[in-house]
């Protein structure tokens, strides 16, 4: 089998460069992915221009007819013991949304596939060769260890922050931070009218975040360095729920809810997985982001600290901007230094108001986790390669 473009990793980034890539005419694209969309997966909020980006893609009326969680704006305790409120009510794109992960991606794949994309599910990718002058070819392996070989003229990389595929052509990540988040999930009661903002509350340790889901479920993550984590037992629940008591906002919220002390990890499957999640949540990006015949995209390329929300949004942001590129270098041989340049700039925005949103806080100076934060305002020193 032969392809144009083959994309290994079928979440947004990935998802969203196929279907972009289909506006650009490209004919031949498969997407590897290596789960089959039923593991459930941490919401993300959204915010309302990812309107305009959904629309660029052509899919915003079907996104809307999904009736994701309607997302108002935020409130925050941070630099401060009161809450601050920032509202979309003026946004001239509207109200964001709380996705439920899991039916946004099976979503996003569903509208690639009708598109006319070749989306591969329950497969991984063995190995990976260079082809000289003509591409990659890939070993598939299937559920039922099937096996198979494809080739294609140009490859994406859309693993996730893993970015296995870029590291395997030698680009290496340039960290910013390596937070850890400790994720529960908690139950409404029926008559609950929690409010439809996301709630945010700086503590001495680190953050906490809350936000409602679909079927009156709220997420709720404390985010710290792994040695905090490790120290305070923050990754055990009686320790977890121990310090949410302590915080003045969050506890309040969740004060009518009830814990989920285990949660379905996929809807095919009785295995409960155990609370608190724990998941790293760094912050980097790649010292390249593309090179002959390749490309990475979402989190593969760069990811964001989790208070930044921005995780989804970049990925189709990705997604619409390597379409172009590599529509122009399969015609032209040309457009991948654009894209690389493109990651970077967005990269230094970013730092910019990271930096600006954590030198706020300025309650705990003598806190390692805040003058870590504080202190850490650049990418890790390093020569970066020429670009090949």
């Amino acid at each position: 089998m032969e392809y144009d473009v083959a994309i290994i990793g079928g979440g947004p980034g990935g998802c969203a460069t196929a279907l972009a890539l289909k506006q650009q005419g490209i004919a031949k694209i498969l997407v590897v992915e290596s789960g089959c969309y039923e593991a459930i997966r941490i919401g993300e909020s959204i915010p309302p221009d990812t309107r305009l980006l959904l629309n660029k893609l052509g899919i915003l009326e079907d996104f809307l007819q999904e009736n994701h969680e309607t997302c108002f704006g935020n409130c925050s305790s941070w630099g401060s013991d009161t809450l601050s409120y920032n509202d979309f009510l003026r946004n001239p794109y509207g109200n964001g949304w709380h996705l439920d992960r899991r039916r946004f991606n099976a979503f996003l794949a569903q509208k690639a596939v009708e598109r006319g994309v070749e989306v591969l599910c329950g497969t991984r990718v063995d190995n990976c060769d260079r082809i000289p002058s003509e591409g990659f070819q890939l070993q598939l392996v299937g559920e039922n260890k099937q096996t198979g070989t494809v080739t294609t003229s140009f490859l994406v990389d859309a693993t996730g922050a893993r970015g296995s595929f870029a590291k395997s052509l030698g680009a290496r990540k340039l960290f910013l931070d390596r937070l850890i988040c400790a994720i529960a999930f908690f139950q409404l009661p029926p008559s609950s009218h929690f409010s439809k903002l996301t709630l945010l509350e700086a503590v001495e340790y680190g953050w906490w975040y809350v936000a409602k889901l679909p079927n009156n479920m709220l997420a709720t993550v404390v985010a710290s360095e792994p040695s905090i984590i490790k120290e305070t037992g923050l990754h055990r629940m009686e320790n977890w729920l121990a310090y949410l008591k302590e915080t003045k906002h969050v506890s309040k919220e969740l004060a009518d809810c009830s814990a989920i002390e285990n949660l379905s990890v996929s809807l095919a499957s009785q295995t409960k997985a155990r609370m608190p999640m724990v998941c790293a949540a760094p912050s980097f990006r790649l010292d390249r982001t593309a090179g002959n015949s390749w490309l990475a995209v979402g989190d593969a390329a760069s990811a964001f600290d989790p208070i930044s929300s921005q995780g989804i949004y970049k990925a189709l942001w990705d997604g619409l901007e390597a379409a172009k590129a590599i529509t122009s270098y399969l015609r032209e041989r040309r457009g991948l230094e654009e894209y690389e340049s493109l990651i970077a700039s967005r990269f230094d925005n970013y730092l910019t108001q990271r930096n600006y949103f954590y030198q706020m806080e300025r309650r705990w100076p003598v806190s390692p986790f805040w003058q870590q934060r504080q202190e850490r305002t650049g990418l890790e020193k390093g020569d970066v390669p020429a670009y090949a």
